[in-house]
């Protein structure tokens, strides 16, 4: 097996993932707050099904001698969904309190882009991480069968 078979699988599911919150960024940067919401929680739906399924069904499989124990993997997802609970915190009080002209507007923005960006940050060095260890260490016909079907909703 190759190092990308190894990879595609968590690349995939981690591309749509991306993809996703990309989606909900253009809306802030938009200035569509309700939009940008909905998308969100749809994003956070998804990466909260997608780290479930990894506690679960993947990271129980990590081997002895692994490059990074399966609990970095568990402590970095429970980071990230703090991060994203707070993040829609955030979104959600500009909804609650819409800003009232352009100027406001604008400032909401910069502010939910600022908010976004330790998201961002811990999510693309978590997804490094996977690409070049777990998806590496993992049996491929695990990924295989943990991942199929996931994401072609989307």
């Amino acid at each position: 097996m190759t190092e990308t078979e190894h990879r595609a699988y968590f690349e995939e599911q981690h591309a749509r993932l991306d993809a996703q919150l990309q989606a909900h960024l253009l809306d802030v940067v938009g200035g569509d707050f309700s939009s940008a919401l909905e998308r969100f929680q749809r994003w956070h739906r998804g990466l909260s099904r997608h780290i479930e399924i990894e506690n679960t069904r993947l990271l129980p499989h990590v081997p002895e001698g692994a490059r990074w124990a399966a609990r970095v993997y568990l402590l970095e997802h429970e980071r990230i969904g703090l991060l994203a609970d707070e993040y829609e915190q955030r979104v959600q009080a500009v909804i609650k309190s819409p800003p009232r002209d352009e100027l406001a507007r604008r400032r909401a923005v910069l502010v939910l882009l600022d908010a976004a960006h330790a998201l961002r940050h811990v999510l693309e060095h978590h997804h490094e991480r996977e690409h070049m260890a777990l998806a590496r260490e993992l049996p491929l016909a695990l990924q295989a069968e943990v991942w199929a079907g996931e994401g072609d909703e989307a």
